[in-house]
Formats: structure tokens, sequence, C-alpha cells
């Protein structure tokens, strides 16, 4: 039977897939167990970051309490240092009067008694409280000391307070700064533990996804047989291999060389031919004798596509990438034991054997 197809035929099918990681044909399969264990991790990881975003919460309240006191503080100590330099001004003043009645009362009095008592004096305040002072001032001298001696204490209380208050603007800072980092690592902790939970539940799962498809794929080649291909729903969503005009018949079975059976399907098309990923998927490329430049597509729906006798590879493609459906993965050619520039197809559940492409193909191509 033969099948030619003219120009680019693709049959367009909606696909609604999971997005996976990188799918090797040697990771392992994943239980639900795993799949449950990585969630719950993720899960525990999760409720430590809401956690932790409720101590910040409660945190930035804390925040803006301290913020308030500081600002409050502010006020209060510009007040204080403006009340000092008014008392200081009006302190100067009132001295200056005290000074000229210390001169006045000695000058008038000729006594000593008063130059002994500012010398015997500790502080300018032991002097406002002389008797000697008090004796010989007036009734309006006695009102400037009794103002320089109020004045005096007030300045006295208001710098103790000003020193109490710069000491509390202190602590007060500095408990901010230390919750600002307290709570910003904590953040960076829980954020971090959540994102490595959730990676791994994302890796556990995708592995879990696929080992499930290639089981689905290889239950499906075992109830169909490998000389009847996969069913339809086992490669829903693939496309043409071919980008071009190919011709190809059923050759599943034909015998070859050296008691070989032929384990696939050979599509016939012009040299130089592009050629793309059936689905998407992980590559490797290798060389063989036999099928000369070689791709293998392992694909995330748990089927492996076989490319074989390309006469090269697409630019800057290597084991280990991914490709996504439709991308150039080669070149048609003759390479390796090829009669003709052809693309030899092989496909298969991945982790299990060959099944015949051809009903594959003949659907899409």
């Amino acid at each position: 039977m033969h099948r030619v197809t003219t120009g680019r035929s693709v049959v367009f099918v909606a696909l609604v897939a999971l997005v996976v990681g990188l799918l090797a044909p040697e990771v392992g399969a994943q239980s639900k167990s795993d799949v449950s264990r990585a969630k719950d991790e993720r899960e525990a990881a999760y409720r430590e970051l809401v956690e932790a975003n409720e101590e910040l919460g409660a945190a930035v309240a804390r925040l803006e309490a301290i913020e308030e006191q500081l600002w409050d503080l502010h006020r209060r100590i510009e007040r204080i240092e403006s009340r000092i330099d008014q008392y200081e001004g009006e302190a100067r003043r009132l001295e200056e009067q005290v000074r000229e009645l210390v001169v006045e009362a000695y000058v008038t009095g000729g006594s000593t008694q008063i130059l002994t008592s500012m010398f015997a004096a500790a502080s300018f305040q032991d002097v406002l409280t002389s008797q000697v002072l008090i004796d010989r001032a007036a009734v309006h001298d006695l009102v400037a000391l009794d103002r320089l001696g109020a004045v005096s204490r007030e300045m006295d209380r208001l710098t103790v307070e000003l020193g109490e208050r710069t000491e509390e603007v202190r602590r007060l800072e500095a408990e901010q700064q230390a919750l600002v980092e307290e709570l910003g690592e904590l953040q960076r902790r829980a954020q971090a533990a959540f994102d490595k939970a959730n990676r791994k539940y994302k890796e556990v799962y995708a592995r879990y996804v696929a080992a499930q498809r290639r089981a689905a794929a290889a239950a499906a080649a075992r109830r169909t047989g490998a000389a009847k291909g996969l069913p339809a729903s086992a490669t829903k969503g693939v496309i043409c291999p071919v980008k071009g005009s190919t011709w190809f018949r059923d050759s599943w079975g034909d015998p070859r060389s050296g008691g070989r059976t032929h384990k696939g399907v050979d599509m016939a098309a012009a040299a130089g031919t592009p050629l793309v990923a059936m689905y998407s998927g992980t590559v490797r490329v290798n060389t063989h004798y036999l099928g000369g430049k070689q791709v293998y597509v392992y694909g995330d729906n748990g089927i492996f596509y076989y490319y074989a006798h390309l006469s090269r590879w697409a630019k800057g493609l290597s084991s280990g990438d991914r490709v996504k459906k439709g991308q150039v993965i080669g070149y048609v050619g003759n390479t390796g034991n090829a009669t003709g520039y052809v693309l030899h197809l092989g496909m298969g559940p991945i982790g299990g054997g060959f099944v015949n492409p051809y009903p594959t193909v003949r659907q899409v191509c």
C-alpha cells in the first residue's frame, strides 16, 4: 500500500498538557506516595511562609508604632532644645544683672564679705542663695535672683530630660533596625524553604506523570500488539515528522540484512527536507553504522520517536536538549545503511520496544 502527500499536511489537534520538567528515559518511576509526601512537604513549607508573612505583618505594625514613638520623641526633643536655648539667653541676661549687683554691693558697702562668699561658693547656684547677696539685694534685685534660680533649675531639669529622650531614641532605633533584620531573614528563610519544596514537588509530580504516561503507552502497545502500532488515544497530538512531501508504505516486519526485520516505517522525501519533532520532549543524538545520523525524541506523552539516516542534525542540537513539537531537529539524508533519501521512523513506549509507526503517520502525514 502506498500513500502520497503533496505539500505539508498537518492535522491540528487541541492539546491540554501538564507542564513537566526534562524527561529522560533513565528516570525512575514515582509512586503516588512519593507525590503525596512531596505535596505535604510543599504545604508545610507554604504554612511556614504564611506564618512568616503573618509575623512580618505584626512586625510592620510594631515598626509603625516605633516610628510613631520616634516621631513624638523627636518633636519633644526639638521643643526641649528650643526651651533650653531660650532659657540660656535669659540666664545670661540675669547672670549679668547678678554680677552687677555683686559689684554694686561691694562698691557701695565696701565689704569683702560678698567677694569672699563668691569665691567660697561651689557653684553659681550657691552664689544666688548666698545670704550676704540676699541681704544686700533690693526688692527688684530679689526678683531677678529668684528668676535666675528658677531658670537655672529648669535648665538642669530639661538637660536631664533631653539626655533621657535622646537615649530612648537610640534604644528605639536599635530595636527598629534589629526587628527589620530579624523579620527580613525570617521571610527569606521561609521563602527559600517553600521554593525548594515547591521545586521538589514539581519534579516528583513530573516524573510521576511521565511514568504514568509511559505505563499507559506500554499497556496500549501490549493490547494492540507491536505490528498494529499504538492506538490513536496514546498518540493524540502528534504531528507528521516530515515537513514536506513524503511517500511511505507499511513495511513493518519486512526482512532486512543479517536476518533482521524492519522495525519502523521508511518515509521517502527529497534530500534535505526538514524533519520535525512529532511531540515535545528531550532529545538524544547518536551515530550508528546502520542508522547513520540519528535523533531520539523522548516525548512528554511517554512515547519515544526514533529518526534515522539524517543528512545532518539541526544546528546546535545536542543530547539533553528540550524541543517543542514541530521544531526542526534534522534533515532527510541517506547516512548509514540506507538505499536512498529516506527517514526511517521508529516509535514505541519509553522503556519498551518498538511498535509499528505506520498507523500513526498514516493519520497525520
